[in-house]
């Protein structure tokens, strides 16, 4: 009787531990990382897509940007906006992490994931810069800045980005703006080895915009890792202009 019971137990314990796998899988956790002169507001759509299919999705504003320009000083750096998105992560205790950088946020999601690596199951570099140990994202870019002493960059107005319809344009342009220089000069200490385990997948976006060119050489690094790989018919503010596309690629992602 006793033997029976211990084995009905143990099911019991087996059957319910896949549920919750199961149950995890169908509830995947994101946290969407704005790029430069953005902020959480660019995902609004986008979040509300991905909640409709079960996710839990964290849109952080990264510090001196969209609601939190106030903050904005000449000492904020990259490694405030790290920083930002590894307490969040922290603060909220998630784990399995598809942690997705857009743009300029490749160099902030990859020194989140240098940071609390056990935390992040993939890391989505969604149209973004693919940075290098050391590199600030201007080197990884390989621009030159300005010579006057900035301390903060103007944002680019939203066409820039490639946005063309009235709409995308009239709720992007009141909303940019002007981003602290030190985020794009602070260099990135980190190590790709220590990065080994965590799956990544890089996504294309294919219309142009006014920096395609210098980012199809980052879609070119991912093929060459043999990275995951995904591509959009849009422009790079997909999350903006192409909603419905974006949400499918990142559930499809997150499988």
């Amino acid at each position: 009787m006793r033997s029976t019971l211990a084995v009905m137990a143990a099911m019991a314990l087996l059957l319910s531990s896949g549920t919750a796998l199961a149950s995890s899988d169908h509830h995947p956790t994101y946290v969407l990382v704005h790029g430069a002169f953005h902020g959480g507001w660019s995902w609004q759509a986008l979040s509300a897509r991905l909640r409709a299919h079960n996710a839990r999705v964290y849109t952080p504003t990264l510090t001196g940007l969209g609601d939190r320009a106030h903050l904005a000083r000449p000492d904020v750096g990259l490694s405030t906006h790290v920083q930002d998105i590894v307490s969040m992560i922290e603060m909220e205790d998630l784990r399995d992490v598809i942690l997705v950088g857009h743009s300029y946020s490749g160099m902030v999601i990859t020194g989140v994931a240098a940071a609390v690596p056990g935390r992040i199951k993939k890391l989505v570099y969604f149209d973004a810069v693919i940075p290098e140990p050391g590199q600030s994202f201007f080197q990884a870019i390989a621009f030159t800045p300005p010579a006057e002493d900035m301390t903060m960059m103007p944002s680019f107005p939203p066409e820039a980005f490639g946005l063309t319809e009235p709409e995308h344009i009239a709720y992007v342009a009141p909303r940019l703006r002007s981003q602290p220089m030190a985020t794009f000069e602070e260099p990135l200490t980190f190590s790709w080895g220590a990065l080994s385990r965590i799956q990544k997948v890089y996504i294309h976006c294919k219309r142009p915009w006014f920096s395609r060119d210098t980012f199809l050489s980052f879609r070119a690094k991912a093929l060459e890792r043999n990275w995951g790989y995904e591509e959009l018919d849009a422009s790079h503010d997909a999350m903006v202009t192409e909603v419905e596309g974006t949400a499918r690629v990142l559930r499809r992602v997150a499988r």
